[in-house]
């Protein structure tokens, strides 16, 4: 047979224990909320908008990509042309 010992079971923490460990979570909780309320300002949403915007137009070295300038342009164009005539025929 073997000698086999039962697991020694882990002391139950404190009551101090315990209420340090809550009120890190808490911490941890208003801090993520700031974090999400900073992300979610009109400014900070614009300013992301303005980056992915930018992002579309240049490529990863800064340069401009003309090709995609080039079809917005040509959407904007076509829909300005189509404005125009649907003012003539009225």
């Amino acid at each position: 047979m073997s000698d086999a010992t039962p697991a020694a079971k882990a002391p139950a923490p404190s009551v101090t224990d315990l209420q340090a460990e809550i009120e890190s979570a808490r911490d941890d909780l208003v801090n993520s909320l700031n974090e999400l309320k900073a992300q979610t300002k009109p400014k900070a949403l614009a300013k992301r908008g303005q980056r992915k915007v930018t992002g579309f137009f240049t490529d990863e070295f800064g340069g401009v990509r003309p090709d995609r300038v080039a079809i917005v342009g040509g959407v904007v164009l076509g829909i300005v042309i189509l404005g125009a005539l649907r003012r003539r025929r009225r």
